[in-house]
């Protein structure tokens, strides 16, 4: 378990605004084996950006491994239809009651 990875991925996700609506917030599950790089960045919020686009359906998804970036680092996503104070994409540890 890497120590800085949820404070990477909340910095990554933190300026992400809704993109889809219908889609209240966006919770995701990190891996805790990846290892966090800075050139990984960019990659990686377009393809969450991506990703919500593509499933814009509340609920748990699994990310599909065509997303490699988002795949390396998270290991699933679920869309909530309701709102909560703070950024549009949460870093949630597994198990974590949503």
């Amino acid at each position: 378990m890497h120590p800085d990875l949820e404070f990477f991925l909340e910095e990554v996700f933190d300026d992400i605004e809704p993109v889809i609506p219908g889609v209240g917030r966006v919770i995701v599950e990190p891996d805790y084996d990846a290892e966090p790089a800075a050139a990984d960045k960019p990659k990686l919020a377009e393809e969450l950006i991506e990703f919500v686009k593509d499933h814009p359906d509340p609920g748990e998804t699994d990310v599909p491994e065509g997303l490699k970036v988002l795949a390396k680092y998270i290991r699933r996503v679920t869309l909530r239809s309701d709102t909560l104070e703070g950024p549009w994409v949460e870093v949630a540890p597994p198990g974590y009651w949503i």
